[in-house]
């Protein structure tokens, strides 16, 4: 249906927010798109404009008088300004549209809102504006018949004028009289119940659905007139979170005074402290305001209301009136594997200078230009932060520098699974479609360049750890100590300058092993739907070692030397590590075992928990650490032959139940097989990059302990050990004439103890909004409090019942046993020689392609990941069931 008549333009006609406001504007897109939106016609602002054009002088004289210090000059000035617009004639015709327009519009009898809508002389100073709301500058009269909408349209025109309206557009610098009022009449839904949604939160700009809902209609939520629920959908969760209000009055229509507009209703006893509405009905409202959201590309706040069989129908959405560019969204889903807890401010600055080096890398191999990848040095700067004391990252930098690479949105949707976060859809193919034509040419380039990457690229992995090794090897060696501080600075940059040339293919080869893992997924659930989702990762294991499963292997070896040493074992329960280490070194344990300690430490030392942390020293720095991890090795009888027959025993399970799904001359079967030995490949590359990446934060820890030892020595600190509570710019410019303060020993103190107050966890995902350190008490106060089901991520198939442990530190005494399943907020690569005396794991964080998961897929242990609150909702030494492969554990027995 067109336009009624030349004043009036019914919702069907799309009318712009120049003709009708932003408000109805949005509306009638809204209705087009398939939202619950009721029907509704709007008189255009022109007719506005021509009654205002009548009585204009009058309008300037009474602006004219406004003293904006005094209420008294306000309201006199509303006032007759209202009473000139209700005095004024229609101008010829319009009278008779808006009446045709209501009968073609609404069955007889109806009730209608009639609504106003303020139109700007640009979309930035009109009502509902993503600049500007103007929210409740406006009247709104409900419950109105056919015989008073007349009168209604002339009071939305004065309400223009109101002293609220003049006051806010004196504020803000607007012109008083530059605007027009447009006026909607709309169909009256007879709400039960009412919300405002907030598709974002407003105090964080977290994208977390709040809901106010009351009962009644909804000027009673929106002018907080009633008793209001409040909901909380967090979106790096999913939990539904209420807290409820008495609600003993609602807003609503009388019969007994139909006239009298909304009136305070009373509400039924039983529903006065009961939720207003229940979890499904926030979900179906969350996903409706989700849909508004991504109709007009922002966060929105949206109103509507449930009649009593409970439909849903949308009476209004705006933009929120949020500064989004003040925003930044954070994040350690993915990083707290490598920084999990706090970390000290050596650390942060290592990592920081880390990133920006290998990222500058993979951007410079993925083609982007010198001059935007130069420009982008802030974003660079800042991939990741440090707040609480722990590592996050800014996910808003990330997006900006992967946005640079011509062919990343069609890989975001993995980018994002491997991060850990929802998959948005956004950047797929098919959101490509409607222009690619053009996007062809861009691309064509770019992926020309991507696809010789891949098509070389185990080589290049191979030729990287060939370099690597070249680099490292020459240094694990050297005595540091002996070397003035210059010149170990000097040796230090030379290999990060290399470090600068060569790790950004290490980045690429987990884009591989992110969209290899997708590939295959989806091929197996496609072709073989009956395998469970374990499968694979039962296919996964097998293949060539990587250096972190034969640094383990290693271990276990000096484990079976171990049991032959009775009096080793002896000794690690009487005496202190550090004390039997050296009769180890004084060969009085044998010098087979001693020389195969050594070599262990020589090849494998910079391996250890917490590896990528500065204050955690690594195994050649303590190898007391190291004996432990026999002795418990030796004691629970880990050989070898074992680990390899089981990780053999597993692959060929798995191999059997798919060649029997497809049939043993299944062309899929070819091509799965096919796909499985890249994905295993670069699965290894993986595990191998990250020793290589162990190796070098192990030099970097060499270096900075000795400078601290210098620093020490000098009297500039109070003890080596504190050289972590520095950054590495404070270290190396007390040396080379760059630093800028003195007293470093100040410095490190005030931030040890910072360090050492362990402040409160913040949530695995939120957003700030304005000042981030003013920001982050809003984020604690809505940081989900766990619990709920006990479901994670199942990541390696099998299930066991065993004893829970709790394991908050690795470094913590634990006792080894056949019966173990570790429980952790997370682990790292130091975590592989107790996770392996455990017969399950369960960890709060990780993905699929985590360190976790990789770890209990290589070696045949049930793992389960990303499951919320693991730590506290297991109770210490209960019996428990976890289900690697669907990601379920249970409680079976609690300890007395």
């Amino acid at each position: 249906m067109g336009p009624v008549t030349a004043a009036m333009i019914h919702d069907d006609a799309r009318p712009t927010g120049a003709q009708v406001g932003n408000k109805f504007a949005r509306l009638a897109e809204m209705r087009a798109a398939g939202l619950p939106v009721p029907r509704f016609c709007c008189l255009d602002a022109a007719v506005f404009r021509d009654v205002a054009r009548e009585i204009g002088g009058g309008i300037r004289r009474e602006l004219d008088a406004i003293d904006f210090t005094d209420r008294a000059s306000l309201d006199a000035a509303a006032k007759a300004i209202r009473d000139l617009f209700l005095d004024v004639p229609f101008p010829a015709g319009v009278e008779r549209s808006v009446l045709d327009a209501f009968d073609a519009t609404f069955a007889p009898g109806s009730l209608v809102a009639v609504r106003s809508s303020s139109v700007g002389r640009s979309e930035r100073e009109s009502e509902d504006s993503a600049a500007d709301p103007f929210a409740g500058m406006g009247e709104s009269f409900l419950y109105v018949g056919r015989d008073r909408v007349l009168d209604r349209v002339r009071e939305c025109w004065a309400s223009g004028f109101t002293a609220e309206a003049l006051l806010y557009r004196h504020v803000q610098g607007l012109a008083l009289d530059g605007f027009a009022v447009s006026v909607g009449v709309q169909e009256m839904v007879l709400g039960a119940k009412s919300f405002v949604l907030f598709t974002c939160d407003p105090a964080t700009g977290a994208d977390d659905a709040v809901l106010a809902a009351g009962h009644g209609i909804g000027e009673g939520v929106v002018q907080e007139k009633v008793g209001v629920d409040h909901y909380f959908l967090r979106s790096a969760t999913g939990r539904c979170e209420s807290h409820l209000a008495h609600k003993p009055e609602r807003l609503g229509l009388d019969p007994d005074r139909p006239d009298a507009g909304p009136v305070p209703l009373p509400v039924p006893p039983e529903l006065r402290d009961a939720p207003v509405l229940d979890e499904a009905q926030v979900r179906e409202v969350a996903a409706l305001g989700a849909r508004v959201a991504a109709l007009f590309g922002a966060p929105q706040d949206v109103e509507g209301v449930l009649t009593e069989d409970g439909t849903i129908r949308l009476v209004q959405a705006r933009p929120i009136a949020i500064d989004l560019s003040t925003r930044k969204q954070w994040s350690n889903a993915n990083v707290t594997e490598s920084f999990s807890g706090t970390t000290t401010a050596l650390t942060y600055s290592f990592a920081r200078g880390f990133y920006r080096t290998i990222f500058h890398d993979l951007y410079r191999r993925y083609g982007v230009d010198r001059d935007l990848l130069d420009a982008s040095g802030p974003e660079l700067e800042r991939m990741i932060g440090y707040l609480g004391g722990r590592v996050y990252y800014d996910l808003d930098s990330w997006l900006h520098l992967h946005g640079q690479v011509a062919f990343f949105p069609l890989l975001r949707a993995s980018w994002e699974q491997m991060m850990g976060l929802p998959v948005s859809g956004e950047g797929s193919l098919r959101s490509l479609a409607p222009t690619w034509p053009g996007v062809v040419g861009r691309l064509a380039g770019p992926l020309a360049r991507l696809l010789r990457a891949l098509a070389r690229h185990d080589r290049a992995m191979r030729e990287f750890e060939t370099w690597w090794e070249g680099v490292i090897a020459p240094r694990r060696a050297v005595d540091w100590a002996q070397r003035d501080p210059l010149a170990r600075i000097a040796d230090f940059r030379a290999a990060w300058r290399e470090v600068g040339a060569h790790w950004g293919v290490t980045l690429i080869n987990d884009s591989v092993l992110s969209a290899t893992t997708g590939a295959v997924r989806g091929l197996l659930a496609k072709w073989a739907p009956g395998l469970d989702e374990g499968v694979l990762n039962d296919l996964l294991c097998g293949g060539e070692r990587n250096r972190g499963e034969a640094a383990v292997l290693s271990a276990v070896g000096l484990a079976e030397l171990a049991r032959a040493r009775p009096e080793f074992l002896a000794a690690m329960d009487d005496r202190p590590a550090a004390q039997v280490w050296s009769e180890v070194d004084g060969g009085r344990h044998g010098d087979a075992f001693r020389v195969a300690v050594h070599e262990h430490l020589h090849r494998y030392g910079d391996r250890s928990v917490q590896d990528l942390k500065m204050e955690q020293p690594t195994l050649r720095a303590q190898p007391g650490a190291l004996l432990r991890t026999v002795a418990d090795y030796a004691r629970v009888g880990l050989d070898r032959a074992t680990f390899v027959e089981r990780e053999e025993r597993i692959r060929a399970d798995a191999e059997r139940r798919l060649t029997a799904a497809l049939g043993a001359r299944s062309p899929k079967l070819a091509v799965l097989r096919r796909l499985l030995d890249k994905l295993r490949r670069s699965v290894r590359h993986r595990e191998n990059s990250r020793y290589c990446r162990s190796e070098l934060f192990g030099l970097a820890k060499t270096v900075f302990h000795s400078l601290g030892e210098d620093l020490a020595a000098q009297g500039v600190l109070r003890s080596a050990a504190d050289v972590v509570h520095l950054t590495e710019d404070e270290v190396f410019g007390h040396f080379d004439g760059t630093g800028v303060t003195r007293d470093l020993g100040a410095v490190a103190a005030v931030r040890k103890a910072e360090f050492e107050q362990d402040p409160p966890e913040l949530p695995e995902r939120f957003s700030t909004l304005g000042g981030v350190t003013t920001s982050l008490g809003a984020v604690r106060a809505a940081a989900d409090p766990g619990g709920g089901e006990l479901r994670g991520l199942g990541s390696s198939s099998g299930r066991v019942e065993g004893t829970a442990r709790i394991v908050l530190d690795p470094r913590d005494p634990v006792e080894p046993g056949e019966d173990m399943i570790l429980i952790a907020r997370e682990t790292d690569p130091g975590w592989l020689f107790l996770m392996l005396t455990a017969k399950g794991i369960v960890v709060e964080r990780g993905t699929m392609l985590s360190h976790t998961a990789i770890t209990g897929r290589k070696f045949g242990i049930p793992t389960v990941v990303s499951l919320r609150g693991a730590t506290t909702a297991i109770p210490d030494g209960a019996r428990i069931a976890v289900d690697g492969a669907s990601g379920e554990v249970t409680v079976l027995e609690v300890p007395s």
